[in-house]
C-alpha cells in the first residue's frame, strides 16, 4: 500500500495553529513585549518547517531532491504566513488592540523624557498608531516569508535525498 503524502496545506495549518496559540499564551501573560519570548516563534517556526521537510521525505522513502523538498517546505511556509497574517490582522484590530496603545503608550513615555510637548505628543500619537499597524502587518509578513524560506531551505539540505533521483521514477 502507497504512504499518503501529507499535504503542506495541512502541516501549514497545523504549524500556525501552534504559533497562534503560542502568540496568544503571549499575549495573556504579556511576555510578549518580550524580547526573549519573540525568538520562541520564530525558533519553533523554523523548526517545524525543518521537520516538515524531513517528514515529506520519509513519506516519499527518501526519493526526493533539493528541489522538491524546497518546493514543498515552501509550500508549507505561504500556508503558514498567510494565516499569521489573517491572525495579526485581527490580533491588532479586534483581539488584541491593547497591543498598539502599549507601543504607543512607551512612545508617549519617551517624548516626555526628551521635553516635547502635549500638541507634539498628541501628534505624535495619531502618526504612530498607523505606522505601527503598517509596521505590524507588513513586518509580520516578510518576517513570516523570509523566516519561512530560511527554514525551507535549511529542511531542504537538511532532509535525506536520493543521489540518483529521475522524476518520473515510482
Amino acid at each position: 500500500m502507497e504512504q499518503k503524502i501529507t499535504s503542506h496545506i495541512v502541516k501549514g495549518l497545523i504549524i500556525a495553529a501552534i504559533l497562534i496559540v503560542i502568540n496568544i499564551i503571549g499575549q495573556l501573560t504579556s511576555y510578549i513585549f518580550e524580547d526573549w519570548f519573540r525568538w520562541i516563534g520564530t525558533v519553533i517556526y523554523v523548526a517545524s518547517i525543518i521537520g516538515s521537510t524531513i517528514y515529506f521525505g520519509k513519506q516519499n522513502d527518501n526519493n526526493i531532491n533539493f528541489g522538491i523538498a524546497f518546493t514543498h517546505s515552501f509550500r508549507t511556509a505561504t500556508v503558514i504566513t498567510s494565516i499569521m497574517f489573517l491572525y495579526t490582522l485581527l490580533s491588532v484590530y479586534f483581539i488584541f488592540p491593547g497591543q498598539i496603545d502599549h507601543f504607543v503608550s512607551i512612545g508617549i513615555d519617551e517624548a516626555k523624557k526628551q521635553g516635547k510637548t502635549a500638541a507634539e505628543i498628541q501628534e505624535g500619537i495619531v502618526m504612530a498608531r498607523k505606522v505601527l499597524i503598517i509596521s505590524f502587518l507588513a513586518g509580520g509578513l516578510m518576517i513570516n516569508l523570509i523566516t519561512g524560506a530560511l527554514g525551507s531551505f535549511l529542511g531542504a539540505a537538511v532532509a535525506k535525498k536520493n543521489p540518483n533521483f529521475q522524476p518520473t521514477q515510482k
